[in-house]
């Protein structure tokens, strides 16, 4: 029989199991790898980092999976041809799917690394989260600065973040009877403006938002270094530092770095590009056993010429395509038909009581984008787990 072994348990591979006819589990022995026996709203971390929710991101990835489909919780190391390396195993597979989550990218930006901290995954958002539990009682202690934060980055993922903070770190000070005073929140965006990729009636809507927050939007700053107590930018063609006790990085990221340590593939800024059937190209090897979704995938939309930039609305999409390619592969039948791709929509939380977003080409804003950012995220948790999973 063969073995169809996927990587990763993010919204790419578990929407292909989700679509998946029962059938096709007596065709073949399906094993699933993950670092970690739990699948995370990727889309929710910034909350997590907030501290607005915690375990409600988590689900138990033994609960989602058919009985039919092998769970085991390993780091995968290296993919070989015909076999994945693992910490603690070597694995052989007929087919592969690789739906590796991504890696944060620093730009070769000096101190980065050494003084930024990025949301990759649930255990990175938790370590912020407490990180800011600690800055908190630092200036309980009398450290004056420990409330000054950064986020690089004003795209989705930075303005996401900001916007819970300066809800959540409020309430959390007070909690812990520290006055709120000193809070100052900043946003870099090396960009003329956040959210670059929405109309200007919309970025100046969210701007403004935002800055009844009380945050601060530091625009057209690149960032040149970063320091253990803040960053130096170049704005206007003058330096300048921006101090703060805690920097965190959204600012970049890129594929998995299993693909940038396995040599087996020809990869860029550890992602493969791939053609219309998610297969890898480019490559010294055949590889038409392999498929490859969600953030370590490179596949260009036809129409631009561009890549596609990783979001978990194609990740899932990719998964649901995959499953048609796979029932028909184990059946020996052709499958001709290519994955193609429309952004239902875009939307962007501004914390829990606003948002702003697109829906095919009309604009929204306030409740109803939230609204409808919230029916996404419910409509995802139904696939996982029905009607259970909308209450989780």
């Amino acid at each position: 029989m063969k073995k169809v072994l996927l990587l990763g348990a993010g919204y790419a591979n578990l929407s292909l199991i989700k679509a998946l006819d029962k059938s096709v589990f007596s065709k073949a022995e399906f094993t699933l790898i993950s670092q970690t026996k739990f699948h995370y709203l990727s889309v929710l971390l910034h909350e997590v980092v907030s501290g607005f929710k915690k375990e409600q991101v988590l689900f138990d990835i033994n609960e989602l999976l058919p009985p039919q489909v092998q769970f085991i919780e390993d780091t995968i190391v290296e993919i070989k041809e015909k076999e994945v390396l693992t910490q603690n195993s070597t694995y052989l597979y007929d087919i592969l799917v690789v739906g590796l989550g991504f890696q944060s990218d620093t730009f070769g930006i000096e101190g980065i690394k050494e003084h930024a901290f990025p949301i990759i995954n649930y255990h990175s958002a938790l370590s912020l989260n407490e990180k800011i539990t600690e800055r908190i009682l630092d200036y309980k202690k009398g450290d004056n600065t420990a409330l000054h934060f950064i986020v690089c980055g004003g795209g989705f993922s930075g303005v996401e973040l900001i916007a819970s903070l300066a809800e959540e770190l409020p309430k959390r000070c007070m909690a812990l009877g520290v006055e709120t005073k000193d809070i100052t929140l900043t946003c870099v965006e090396a960009m003329p403006n956040i959210l670059p990729m929405f109309s200007n009636n919309l970025v100046n809507i969210a701007s403004t938002y935002l800055q009844s927050l009380g945050i601060h939007l530091a625009t057209a700053c690149k960032i040149l270094q970063c320091e253990k107590d803040g960053i130096i930018v170049e704005e206007n063609g003058q330096k300048r530092k921006i101090n703060a006790s805690l920097i965190i990085w959204t600012a970049g990221v890129k594929g998995n770095e299993v693909i940038q340590n396995s040599s087996f593939f020809t990869q860029a800024r550890s992602k493969v590009e791939v053609n219309a059937y998610l297969q890898p190209i480019n490559q010294k090897n055949n590889m038409n056993n392999i498929f490859i979704l969600g953030d370590c995938a490179a596949l260009k939309d036809p129409l631009s010429g561009r890549f596609y930039p990783p979001t978990a609305q194609i990740a899932a999409k990719q998964g649901k395509y995959l499953a048609r390619v796979l029932e028909a592969k184990l059946e020996n039948q052709a499958f001709d038909t290519e994955f193609s791709y429309e952004a239902q929509g875009t939307i962007c939380s501004l914390g829990a009581k606003n948002a702003v977003g697109v829906l095919g080409k009309k604009e929204l804003k306030g409740k109803i984008a939230l609204w409808l950012k919230h029916l996404v995220e419910a409509r995802w948790r139904f696939v996982l787990q029905g009607i259970k999973g909308i209450f989780h």
